[in-house]
């Protein structure tokens, strides 16, 4: 038996009706069991107007997560969606460097990772995540990406103003105010502000990046980031859900 964890996304519930869901319902039920990780799933004031920053909510829902694989008795396949995508990614980083040897990870599935590290030799993928580049590297298991072209979370353009809209979000919360205000002055002082448009005295440059910005922004509220049950792969007769699933049902214990 293989466990496969479930690290939804921001404001998703946890039930039969989330992202992952639409992954775990092809997994051959005999050989593998789902939990869903209890993280937060907040992103400042969503969904609640009254939540912790991203931030806050990557770091508790780490220690949670490393909890969950550490306890589990049986392998495990982490996977993750969109904010979860990110939770997921970065605990896989850290297992793939070999801060935590004793955890027995067979995989990890990431749908619309905004910390996607670009990828050259993987056609089916462009741009990176919007908060900046994470790679999972040395690893002995495999790691999957699902990442829609036309979906700017995973996908966005390597110099777009959406990238410091993620930067500047990633601390606020309603709850701590202060607390974002000096990450603001940290990442400053850090120098740690992905580049947005490369050359701003070039007035053509800006209107392009400013109207890809907009179609991205377009994209994500008409459906680009939630498309995933119902579009192919590319290079495949299989959604990109489906997809997944049958990578994880392709591992042996």
């Amino acid at each position: 038996m293989i466990t496969v964890l479930r690290c939804r996304g921001i404001g998703e519930p946890m039930d039969e009706t989330s992202m992952l869901a639409n992954v775990t319902k092809h997994l051959d039920q005999k050989r593998f069991r789902v939990i869903e990780v209890p993280w937060s799933a907040q992103y400042g004031p969503v969904p609640a107007p009254l939540g912790s920053s991203f931030d806050s909510s990557l770091r508790s829902g780490r220690t949670m997560l490393l909890d969950y694989i550490r306890r589990d008795p049986n392998p495990v396949v982490i996977t993750g969606y969109s904010g979860g995508g990110a939770l997921a990614g970065n605990v896989a980083a850290e297992i793939a460097r070999g801060e935590h040897p004793t955890l027995d990870v067979r995989g990890v599935g990431l749908i619309s990772d905004p910390l996607r590290s670009d990828d050259p030799w993987d056609l089916s993928t462009t741009g990176s995540g919007i908060a900046g580049s994470r790679p999972i590297t040395q690893v002995w298991f495999p790691v999957w990406h699902c990442a829609d072209p036309a979906d700017v979370i995973t996908s966005c353009p390597q110099y777009s103003s959406l990238r410091t809209l993620a930067d500047q979000s990633a601390a606020f919360s309603l709850v701590d105010p202060f607390e974002w205000g000096w990450d603001l002055i940290r990442r400053v002082r850090a120098k740690q502000w992905q580049a947005a448009i490369r050359d701003w005295r070039n007035g053509a440059e800006v209107y392009r990046a400013y109207g890809a910005a907009i179609n991205g922004v377009r994209g994500y509220l008409t459906g680009d980031h939630d498309s995933y049950p119902v579009r192919l792969y590319p290079g495949s007769t299989r959604t990109y859900c489906e997809w997944l699933a049958d990578r994880i049902n392709e591992i042996r214990e």
